[in-house]
C-alpha cells in the first residue's frame, strides 16, 4: 500500500489528535499542527500528498494557507475543515482551490472515505492525462510505433507504469524493441532526469558481471587497481535497464535478488553497504520459467523481476503494421528527401517472415535508401542479400538447404561440446557466441549438455 502523507493543521487539539490517529491507524504517515503559519511552512518546506486544514486558526487562517499552498505547492491537495458550514463558505474555499470541504463535526469514516475518493480521484486523473498525451498521436508513442491493438496496449501499460517505481520485465525476441520499451519507460518517468544505464549482461564476461554491476573496491581481485563503481551505482536517481537479464550467471543472481529486495548492496570485496535508488527494467527473449525448472535461473528473482511484465509482439505477428514502419525509417534515414517504397516493394516486405523482427527491417529500409537515390524504391532496389534470404525463405529448395545448413551447424557445436566436456561457457567461447545464443541453438537442434 502506498502511504500517503498527510498534514493535519487544527488549532484544537483534542480534534487534531483524533484526526492524526485516526489517519495514523489507516496507514497514513501523518503529522499534525496546531498554528497556521508553521503548517503554512511545513508544506512550503516538505513535500504532502494532502493537507487537512482548519478554517479558522492562529497565525494565519485556512483561505490565506489555501491561496499560498497553490501557488508553492499545486501538488497537495487541500481539504478545508471548518464548524461555521456555509454554502459560501464552501463555494469561497472551492474558487481557492481546495480539493474538497469537511463541515465540523464529522466521523472517521467520513474523513477517510473523503481521502480515499481524493487519490483515487488523483491516481485515475494522472493515468488519463499520461494516456491522452500518449494517444493524441495515433501511431506513434515517443519513438515507438504502431497501431495494431497489441502496441496500443503496450502504450496504455507504459503510461500506466511510467510514474511508479516497479520493476518491469521486457519480454519478446530479438529485434522487437525491448530496448526502446526501456527508454521510453524511463523518459516518460519521474527519473526522466536521471541517467539511464543500460547493461547487456551476455556481453559481459562471467567473470566480471558482479563487478560490473556492483563494483567493486581497490584490490578486491587481481587487476582492481583503483575503487570502481557499478552500474547500481552509475544509476543512482535512473533507470538500470538490464538487457539479457536471463544471462545473469546463478552464482550473481542472489545479490541481484538482495539489490531488488532491499536496495541494498555492497561492492566486491567491500564492507559498506551501499543504497540503491533505481528503477530495474530488464529484458529477455527466453522463456523464464523454463529455465527455472532446468535449474538456470531463480523462481524467486524471477518474481522479484516481473511484478511488471510488458510482452512485444513479434513483427510476423504485425504484418500491417509493416507499412507504417517503413515510413517511420525512411524520415528517419533518407537525406535526400521525398523518397518512398512502392506498392510492390511494400508487398515483399509483408510478405517476409521478419526473424530479426524490427530491427531487421530498419536494417533493410537504412541499407535500401544508402544504395538508391531513385525516388519511388522498387524491389529491385532493395539489398541484394535480403533478396537472396527471401527467395530462400519461398523457394521448393528452402527446407533441403536449411536442413543441410542445421546438419553442419549440429556437427561443429556436438564436436566442440565433446572436445570441452560439456561446457557451455567454454564452447560458447570458442564458438565466439554469446552463452545464450549457444543455448538456443542446443535446444533448437535437440542437443543436451550441462550447463557451465
Amino acid at each position: 500500500m502506498v502511504r500517503y502523507r498527510v498534514l493535519v493543521i487544527e488549532d484544537e487539539e483534542l480534534k487534531r489528535r483524533t484526526v492524526v490517529d485516526a489517519l495514523a491507524d489507516a496507514g497514513y504517515e501523518v503529522r499534525g499542527t496546531g498554528d497556521g503559519t508553521d503548517g503554512y511552512h511545513l508544506i512550503r518546506d516538505e513535500f504532502w500528498d494532502a493537507a487537512l486544514v482548519d478554517m479558522r486558526l492562529p497565525g494565519m487562517d485556512g483561505l490565506t494557507i489555501l491561496r499560498k499552498v497553490r501557488e508553492v505547492r499545486p501538488e497537495t491537495s487541500v481539504v478545508m475543515m471548518t464548524a461555521f458550514g456555509s454554502v459560501a463558505t464552501a463555494v469561497e474555499a472551492m474558487k481557492a482551490g481546495a480539493y474538497d470541504f469537511l463541515t465540523k463535526p464529522f466521523t472517521t469514516d467520513e474523513l477517510l472515505v473523503k481521502l480515499d475518493r481524493l487519490f483515487e480521484y488523483r491516481t485515475k486523473a494522472a493515468e488519463n492525462t499520461a494516456l491522452k498525451k500518449a494517444l493524441d498521436n495515433e501511431y506513434a508513442f515517443r519513438s515507438m510505433v504502431g497501431r495494431s491493438r497489441a502496441m496500443r496496449r503496450l502504450f496504455e501499460q507504459i503510461c500506466v507504469i511510467a510514474d511508479s517505481d516497479a520493476t518491469v520485465l521486457v519480454v519478446g525476441e530479438t529485434g522487437t524493441g525491448k530496448e526502446l520499451v526501456a527508454e521510453t519507460i524511463h523518459y516518460s518517468s519521474p527519473r526522466r532526469e536521471g541517467p539511464l544505464v543500460k547493461v547487456s549482461c551476455v556481453a559481459l564476461r562471467e567473470s566480471l558481471i558482479e563487478s560490473e554491476l556492483f563494483g567493486h573496491e581497490k584490490g578486491a581481485f587481481s587487476g582492481a587497481i583503483r575503487t570502481r563503481p557499478g552500474r547500481f551505482e552509475l544509476a543512482a536517481g535512473g533507470t538500470l535497464f538490464l538487457d539479457e537479464v536471463d544471462d545473469v550467471p546463478l552464482t550473481v543472481q542472489p545479490k541481484l535478488l538482495r539489490v531488488l529486495q532491499s536496495r541494498e548492496f555492497e561492492r566486491v570485496g567491500g564492507e559498506k553497504t551501499l543504497k540503491a535508488d533505481v528503477r530495474v527494467v530488464a529484458a529477455t527473449k527466453q522463456d523464464i520459467p523454463q529455465l527455472i525448472a532446468q535449474g538456470r535461473f531463480r523462481e524467486d528473482l524471477y518474481y522479484r523481476l516481473n511484478t511488471v511484465t510488458l510482452r512485444l509482439p513479434p513483427l510476423r505477428e504485425r504484418k500491417d503494421e509493416v507499412s507504417l514502419l517503413v515510413e517511420h525509417f525512411v524520415k528517419k534515414y533518407d537525406r535526400l528527401g521525398g523518397r518512398q517504397f512502392s506498392s510492390a516493394a511494400l508487398d515483399l516486405l509483408r510478405r517476409y517472415s521478419w526473424p530479426g523482427n524490427i530491427r531487421e527491417l530498419e536494417h533493410v529500409v537504412e541499407a535500401t535508401l544508402v544504395q538508391t537515390r531513385e525516388r519511388e524504391i522498387e524491389p529491385r532496389h532493395l539489398p541484394r542479400d535480403f533478396m537472396e534470404t527471401v527467395a530462400l525463405h519461398t523457394s521448393p529448395a528452402r527446407r533441403a538447404l536449411r536442413e543441410e545448413l542445421a546438419g553442419i551447424e549440429r556437427e561443429t557445436i556436438a564436436k566442440t561440446l565433446a572436445h570441452f566436456k560439456g561446457n557451455i561457457s567454454l564452447s560458447a567461447k570458442h564458438l565466439n557466441i554469446a552463452r545464450s545464443t549457444l543455448r538456443d541453438r542446443l535446444k533448437k537442434l535437440g542437443i543436451k549438455a550441462r550447463t557451465g
